[in-house]
């Protein structure tokens, strides 16, 4: 993967924040927010680049996802489904092995979406 400059940092961030304000309910816009500009700027000034490449493949991923959803919930839409609850993001495998920055990380993302749920 080719290093990636300011500007493909920038146009990534504007393309999530567009893909909650067209896709996301309320609660879970503003919580994705927050936590998209948390990460941008969290890493800002990262140098590695198999570092950065692993935060970009993850947020492409992430956008992609959401892009994925919204096409699922359009068409079944479409085809006359009066209304389909999307699903949004995946699952986590219990056997999966997170850093103990992720497991604080992820902790964090759950607390937040609780308080935004109420």
């Amino acid at each position: 993967m080719a290093t990636r400059g300011r500007g493909t940092a920038l146009s990534l961030y504007r393309a999530i924040l567009k893909a909650h304000k067209g896709n996301l309910p309320a609660e879970m816009r503003s919580l994705g927010d927050a936590y998209v500009k948390s990460e941008f700027k969290l890493h800002k000034n990262v140098e590695s680049t198999a570092q950065l490449d692993s935060f970009f493949s993850a947020w492409e991923d992430y956008l992609n996802q959401i892009h994925k959803t919204a096409r699922i919930k359009e068409s079944s839409l479409s085809l006359g489904e009066k209304e389909m609850t999307a699903s949004f993001g995946q699952h986590l495998s219990p056997d999966i092995e997170l850093s103990e920055e992720q497991e604080v990380q992820l902790e964090n993302l759950k607390e937040e979406a609780s308080k935004a749920g109420r």
